[in-house]
């Protein structure tokens, strides 16, 4: 029996979309060395659109998980509310400092 848990919000869907980018992303890279030790008319084009690729898919994956967690409500790795992502961490770290000035 696995007694593992599950980190929250992690489902089948999101483990294969991640899966399939990270694939993704490992072909754009193997592309862009073979195409970089390879001549032959147009690679150097095919060269730059793999560099461009290995930019753009990283940030376009940032924006859709940003827009999922907009859409839904929900707090995302992109979420840009860093300091308020665990309210409970945030008031146990507002707490230390107010005991630090206090001691001050």
């Amino acid at each position: 029996m696995n007694n593992k848990k599950e980190p929250a919000g992690a489902s089948a869907p999101k483990r294969i979309a991640a899966l399939l980018a990270v694939l993704l992303l490992v072909g754009v890279y193997a592309a862009a060395l073979v195409l970089a030790l390879l001549d032959f008319p147009g690679s150097a084009r095919l060269f730059r659109l793999a560099l461009g690729l290995t930019v753009a898919l990283p940030i376009l994956a940032w924006i859709l998980i940003w827009c999922v967690g907009r859409l839904t409500g929900r707090h995302t790795i992109a979420s840009l509310d860093i300091l308020n992502s665990d309210p409970e961490e945030r008031a146990r770290m507002e707490e230390a400092v107010r005991k630090k000035e206090e001691d001050a």
